[in-house]
């Protein structure tokens, strides 16, 4: 059965506030296939993208009358072809038609390429330069609703992996679009060691959240999209109203309990002062006596 926004009397964007945390976590489940970047284009800069754990495939010229190399960050020689015999081969990549093809991707691998290429004679032909960035695949979101009040609710969703773009609709009817902060500015620098051969916690996942407040009265089918350049994923919810809710009966019951104890502790304020008064009675009515006596 089709689910409805309930009626309210305030409009749906001045129920929203939006929150976002970033921090470290564990690694995520990864993607599948492998990623390409095209160094057989013409000259210029460009931008690709390869997942953690997977395949990372460069696409090479035609190299049967040229020399090529391939630096990162203009430091780490990845290889170098001349006169079609393979010099230098710094990662064990393998070529196989046209292609440098590198297993198992990692983020020391996010860098900045260039691929150079010469006649025989010297004469420059080609120079291209490739920005990559390895990003860990988003996991399934992780969605909660909490009832702050029988007229408000707070909804999170949260997702493992370096998450790029949260999207959240109910019903079809987007809530909220926000992008996290790029990670693409870092710089994983490496002199003389191999690329492969760095295996540190820069290959830590992130977890991203975000968490926005709606009216406690809003139902329905809440989807949460999450997704960055090399995966996407999302989660559906069915959101309940607060009206009526555990959370409801509890302040209520709250109440109750309060008032009982409040009417305790003036009753027992009330004997308090009581005894205290026919003490204090008792004990004119002695001395009185006494004097009479006198």
């Amino acid at each position: 059965m089709k689910k409805t926004l309930h009626h309210c009397e305030c409009p749906l964007t001045t129920m929203i506030s939006v929150y976002m945390i970033i921090t470290s976590a564990a690694t995520t489940a990864l993607a599948k296939g492998f990623m390409e970047c095209n160094l057989s284009e013409a000259t210029g800069a460009r931008q690709c993208f390869g997942a953690v754990g997977q395949p990372l495939i460069f696409n090479l010229p035609n190299a049967a009358s040229t020399d090529i190399r391939l630096t990162k960050d203009g430091k780490y020689m990845m290889f170098k072809i001349k006169k079609n015999q393979i010099l230098t081969n710094n990662e064990s990549g393998i070529f196989t038609n046209q292609t440098y093809k590198l297993n198992n991707a990692t983020k020391n691998y996010t860098g900045d390429y260039q691929m150079e290429e010469w006649y025989f004679n010297g004469t420059s032909l080609k120079n291209v330069t490739v920005h990559l960035e390895i990003q860990a695949p988003v996991s399934e979101p992780a969605v909660s609703q909490m009832c702050l009040s029988p007229e408000e609710m707070k909804v999170s969703c949260s997702s493992e992996g370096d998450v790029k773009e949260f999207s959240l609709s109910l019903d079809g009817y987007v809530l909220m679009r926000t992008r996290t902060y790029s990670q693409s500015q870092r710089n994983w620098t490496v002199a003389t060691q191999s690329l492969t051969g760095i295996t540190d916690k820069q290959d830590k996942a992130n977890v991203s959240s975000v968490s926005i407040r709606l009216h406690g009265q809003l139902t329905g089918n809440l989807t949460c999209h999450v997704q960055n350049n090399v995966s996407r994923d999302e989660k559906v919810i069915h959101l309940k109203s607060c009206k009526g809710t555990a959370f409801e009966d509890c302040v209520s019951g709250f109440s109750v309990v309060t008032v009982a104890v409040i009417a305790g502790v003036t009753i027992l304020l009330l004997l308090v002062t009581l005894c205290v008064g026919l003490k204090h009675i008792r004990k004119k009515t002695r001395l009185m006596t006494v004097n009479e006596g006198k």
